[in-house]
């Protein structure tokens, strides 16, 4: 017989697994409470006891996907600078693979003003780019100066802020990992050590370069 933790453990993978598809059959996540916990078969109550509101839920089914997100991303064999980059251009691809499925989720976390939309910046997002930021510092890409967390959270807004643009519709994927990394780029470069300025000044460029056609094309189709 499994431990009360375990049961516990088990309706909640259930509660979870059962929004996740009920996202993807509709994309959409204005699926009720009731109807989540009859596909999860579970009572009512459970899914606010176990896991809250809505966009709670939504939280945790993103907080799954940082999981194998950091598991792939820990396998990458690019440098610690690169990796800035290579975080961005991997959260690409995951969407790329179901987007109505992230927009439908993502919108439902930034369409949340409150406490919980807050902790976007909080758990283990904000801890993937601490980790990040304090690998590069430990091995002197960046200045021992920099605050790891609060660098760590001004490259989460930006890198979040590129995403609410593409769930709103208004850039494309492709655009999106362009922008996140142009940001990137200008904020490291505060930072960076001397032996590798020159290295991202010229990533910052070659982005610039990339928004500049994107900027074209809006002009032409205007």
């Amino acid at each position: 017989m499994p431990t009360r933790e375990e049961a516990k453990h088990g309706r909640r993978k259930r509660i979870l697994r059962a929004a996740r598809d009920l996202v993807r059959e509709t994309g959409k996540t204005g699926f009720s409470m009731r109807a989540l916990a009859e596909r999860a078969d579970v009572s009512l109550v459970t899914p606010y006891n176990l896991l809250g509101s809505k966009q709670a839920i939504m939280y945790a089914l993103l907080d799954e996907d940082i999981q194998e997100y950091a598991k792939r991303l820990a396998r990458s064999r690019k440098d610690p600078l690169d990796l800035f980059f290579e975080a961005v251009t991997l959260g690409r691809r995951f969407f790329a693979k179901e987007p109505e499925y992230y927009r439908a989720v993502l919108f439902a976390v930034y369409n949340d003003g409150g406490r919980e939309y807050r902790s976007m910046f909080q758990g283990p997002r904000r801890a993937l780019w601490r980790s990040l930021v304090e690998g590069a510092a430990g091995e002197g890409y960046l200045s021992t100066e920099v605050d790891a967390d609060a660098f760590a959270r001004n490259l989460a807004l930006i890198y979040f802020a590129a995403i609410l643009e593409w769930v709103s519709g208004e850039i494309t994927l492709e655009e999106m990992d362009i922008r996140a990394q142009y940001g990137f780029a200008l904020t490291l470069l505060a930072v960076v050590t001397s032996d590798y300025r020159e290295r991202l000044h010229t990533h910052a460029l070659k982005m610039q370069r990339k928004l500049r056609k994107f900027s074209n094309r809006a002009s032409v189709s205007g």
